[in-house]
């Protein structure tokens, strides 16, 4: 193999990498305020994109497949072990002390991609922002940038050859990387608008920053762009100043364009600044080659693989409020990176031993190392309760996913059932009623039809039918329930139906509260709930089916699976407690029932099912029934629920059918 030549190293470098992950710290922590820095990450990119450059430059004398080989080696050296540690710790902390709840599925999909480079594409397609609570409470959501990273070395080495190999005689070799980057950044202006999670998420309209960096090496290692001693210090600094404009200024409406220009624009401007040689270093930066910052780089792959999952995983056990978490937190973190660093990332990157010096005993250790650990993490996943700590591995009690494994009562034998179907359709409260819609469809011998999509409310009676995604799955599914239902059959409309009470102030009392609450439901809210109620309504009748809707039921300030456990009881977010005065639940839905007797006397094959007298049959509802969950959540039905509210429903539809036949 031909022999590399080495770059000299540049401090400074690692410099700016401890001020992108300290900024990606500080902002991610809920307890310190950086507004924008999260723009930490495009400094990453920005930098990637430069020392990879670089680092391709030293191999130049190679051939193509021998620089290819050469190159992978040393990205699954640098990234595989560290990351392969991180997720399978998470994997296991999340089995052992995360409830199985509603994030779980879709973190363990996040956990899992993550292993192949694919995480930005689950949370691209899954989460409602890179801000919101589904994204933050998601132990995986920082691999986003790994996976940006890891596909865009899917396709630089190849265009970087191409400048290698033909840069002297040829200008599109020059110009094949520039125009990729313009590409990206017109595709980013657009994204950024049209659909502004995937443009946040996806390599195409972050190619360009990572280019950016490598277009800057190109510039500066052929002598097409250099700074004159005098200009150095200037540039520093305007190129620290558009950096901290970032972190400080940057909008999370409007990212990545235009707000991430500021700071690729200005990590540009610092690295030209700090390559050059220079005898006279100004205060910036002797402060960016200082010992502290330059370890704080060098650390700062482990530090932001460690620091996000330790933040979720206090969030969702003990809480990040008192302040000697907040001060514990930081030390966790480095005491993690640190050992990652020295005991994982270092040797395995650095060691000189053939499985590190042969590039398909590498690639090929490492792809089956991935794939061991991805397995495992699988198991954990789909059998928690093996690991779990929590109360909630009982998951039978808890949640209505687990199935009765017999028969409470006797099949129900009656002619009014022959060949009747009940059709079930809402938001993710009607998947909560999955434990009792499997009791109803083995007791009575129905067929039993589900639709559900979560957060697409149907006749929320609070405010109009959610738009847009929502109305193209109900459309759907309205469609084939006319195209399926016979006469007689009854659809039932399961959705929430009253504002939710979690995650409020209730230090500020109920009464103030409460009257928010109510306010949520102005007049105009009311009247576009009456009309979406109608126009499903209307085409239910038409297709001659029966309707039965659940009236809302009680919600509570807390989640019970959030604080069933030792490890978890401290959570502020535990504090409103799981109790609440049943006249507070009946002056909060009651609009909603004023709006269900107003419909039931217009449409009289409509019906309601009223759950509360069941679930709250005293002065005051509790989320518990002699210690055991109602609820698993602020306001979604526990397995145990679904199996105390069973009968009543039975009835109900027995009731209807009898009725009809």
């Amino acid at each position: 193999m031909p022999s590399v030549h080495t770059m000299p190293n540049i401090p400074a470098i690692d410099g700016l990498r401890a001020v992108a992950v300290l900024s990606v710290i500080i902002f991610h922590a809920d307890f310190l305020k950086l507004p924008g820095g999260f723009t930490g990450v495009d400094m990453f990119f920005v930098i990637s994109g430069y020392v990879i450059s670089q680092s391709l430059y030293t191999r130049s004398d190679m051939s193509f497949s021998a620089y290819l080989a050469d190159f992978y080696r040393r990205r699954f050296l640098r990234i595989v072990p560290a990351l392969l540690v991180v997720l399978v710790a998470c994997a296991l902390v999340s089995a052992m002390f995360v409830p199985q709840a509603w994030l779980s599925a879709q973190n363990d999909q996040t956990g899992l991609a993550a292993y192949f480079g694919l995480s930005n594409f689950t949370l691209a397609w899954n989460t409602d922002t890179y801000f919101s609570p589904s994204a933050q409470l998601n132990p995986y959501t920082h691999t986003w940038t790994l996976a940006v990273e890891e596909q865009f070395y899917l396709v630089f080495p190849l265009v970087y050859f191409v400048w290698l190999r033909f840069r002297q005689r040829h200008s599109l070799a020059w110009a094949l990387l520039p125009l990729l980057a313009l590409a990206s950044l017109a595709f980013s202006v657009v994204q950024t608008e049209q659909s502004p999670l995937e443009a946040f998420y996806l390599l195409p309209s972050r190619f360009w920053e990572l280019a950016s960096g490598a277009v800057l090496f190109q510039l500066l290692v052929t002598g097409r762009l250099q700074l004159t001693s005098a200009a150095t210090p200037a540039v520093l600094f305007a190129g620290l100043a558009l950096v901290s404009g970032g972190l400080i200024f940057a909008d999370t409406k409007h990212f990545p364009f235009p707000w991430a220009a500021l700071t690729v624009a200005g990590t540009l401007l610092t690295l030209a600044a700090v390559v050059q040689k220079t005898n006279t270093p100004s205060s910036l930066l002797r402060l960016l080659q200082s010992t502290p910052a330059t370890y704080v780089g060098r650390l700062s792959y482990s530090l932001y693989l460690w620091h996000w999952p330790v933040l979720v995983f206090l969030r969702w056990t003990i809480g990040l409020e008192q302040l000697a978490i907040q001060l514990a937190y930081p030390v966790i973190v480095a005491a993690l990176a640190g050992a990652s660093y020295h005991w994982v990332e270092t040797p395995l990157r650095t060691g000189r031993s053939l499985f590190q010096r042969r590039a398909w005993i590498t690639i090929a250790s490492c792809l089956a190392a991935l794939g061991l650990s991805w397995s495992g993490a699988r198991w954990m996943s789909e059998n928690p309760e093996v690991l779990s700590l929590s109360q909630t591995s009982d998951t039978y009690t808890w949640f209505s996913r687990k199935l009765p494994q017999g028969l409470a009562s006797e099949p129900i034998s009656d002619p009014s059932l022959q060949g009747r179907q009940l059709f079930v359709f809402g938001d993710s409260h009607a998947a909560a009623y999955r434990t009792l819609l499997s009791l109803v469809s083995r007791q009575l011998g129905i067929s039993v039809v589900e639709y559900e999509r979560g957060g697409c409310a149907v006749v929320s009676l609070m405010a109009p039918d959610p738009q847009g995604a929502c109305t193209r799955a109900r459309n759907e599914a309205l469609r084939d329930i006319e195209a399926r239902a016979k006469p007689g059959d009854i659809v039932f409309l399961a959705s929430l139906r009253m504002p939710e009470l979690a995650g409020r102030d209730w230090v500020r009392g109920d009464e103030s509260v409460l009257s928010e609450a109510l306010a949520e439901l102005s007049p105009e809210q009311v009247d576009g709930a009456r009309r979406s109620a109608e126009a499903t309504l209307k085409r239910l009748m038409n297709a001659e089916v029966r309707v039965l809707i659940d009236a809302p039921m009680p919600l509570f300030k807390a989640p019970a699976y959030r604080c069933s456990d030792w490890f978890n009881r401290m959570n502020p977010i535990c504090a409103p407690g799981f109790t609440v005065e049943r006249d507070q639940i009946e002056r909060l839905r009651a609009p909603q029932m004023a709006l269900l007797k107003h419909l039931t006397l217009e449409y009289p094959l409509l019906r309601v099912w009223d759950p509360l007298p069941l679930l709250c049959p005293g002065s005051t509802c509790s989320a518990y029934d002699d210690g055991q969950p109602l609820f698993r959540d602020g306001d979604h039905l526990s397995g145990y629920g679904n199996r105390l509210l069973a009968p009543s429903f039975i009835q109900v539809l027995l009731n209807g059918w009898r009725r009809a036949t």
